[in-house]
C-alpha cells in the first residue's frame, strides 16, 4: 500500500489545485535586489518589474536569463502600427515590411555577435517585443548581478536612441570626443564594451 502511495507522489508530486500557491521563487542575486520585484508566472519565465522596466527572467542549466524590454526607436513604432497585418504579428510584420528597422535590428545582432565581452548576451523576440537577454551563472554575486543589469537597461536606451537611421549619431556622452564621422555598427560595439567594462 505504501509502494502504491509512492508511486502515486512521485508520478503526481504536486497537486493541480495547488500549483497556484506555488511561490514565485527568483534566483537568489536578483530576490536580494530591492529594485526588482516578480510580477507573474508565464510557463517557465517570472515577469519582472526592473526598477520600472519590463523584464522576466528564467532557468537554464547552471544558471539563470534575465531579459530586460529594449523599446523600438520612435521611427519604429509608427512603422509597427502602420505595416500591420491582419494574421501576423506587428512587429514580426514591420521588420518584414521596414528596411530601417530590419537594418537597425541586424546592426544590433552584429555587435552583440562580434563583441567576446557580450557572448553571454542575445536578442529575442517573443510576445510582439524584442528582449536583450543576458545569461547568469546560478553562483555569481548579487552586486554584479546588479552592476550588469544597470548597464544591460542602460544599452537598451543608448541603441534605441540612437534611431534606425544608419548614419544615426548617439547620445553625445557615448560618442567618442574625437570622432566626427556617423555611427555605425563599429561605433555602437566600441561604446557598448566600454560600457559592459565600466
Amino acid at each position: 500500500m505504501a509502494y502504491a502511495a509512492d508511486v502515486a507522489c512521485a508520478l503526481f508530486p504536486v497537486p493541480v489545485h495547488c500549483l497556484l500557491q506555488i511561490p514565485m521563487r527568483l534566483p537568489f542575486a536578483l530576490a536580494a535586489l530591492d529594485w526588482i520585484a516578480p510580477r507573474d508566472v508565464q510557463g517557465a519565465r517570472i515577469a519582472l518589474d526592473l526598477d520600472g522596466q519590463r523584464g522576466w527572467t528564467c532557468r537554464v542549466d547552471g544558471g539563470y536569463c534575465v531579459a530586460t524590454a529594449l523599446t523600438l526607436p520612435p521611427h519604429a513604432h509608427m512603422q509597427v502600427h502602420r505595416h500591420a497585418h491582419p494574421h501576423a504579428q506587428p512587429l514580426a510584420a514591420a521588420l518584414d515590411d521596414d528596411p530601417a528597422l530590419a537594418r537597425w535590428l541586424l546592426r544590433l545582432c552584429l555587435v552583440l555577435a562580434g563583441q567576446p565581452a557580450l557572448r553571454d548576451d542575445s536578442l529575442c523576440l517573443a510576445n510582439d517585443v524584442l528582449w536583450w537577454v543576458h545569461r547568469f551563472d546560478a553562483g555569481e554575486p548579487a552586486a554584479r548581478v546588479e552592476a550588469q543589469l544597470r548597464r544591460q537597461l542602460l544599452a537598451c536606451m543608448m541603441v534605441t536612441s540612437q534611431g534606425t537611421r544608419a548614419d544615426a549619431v548617439p547620445p553625445a556622452s557615448f560618442t567618442p570626443h574625437a570622432s566626427g564621422r556617423p555611427a555605425g555598427a563599429a561605433d555602437a560595439s566600441r561604446r557598448l564594451h566600454a560600457l559592459r567594462r565600466c
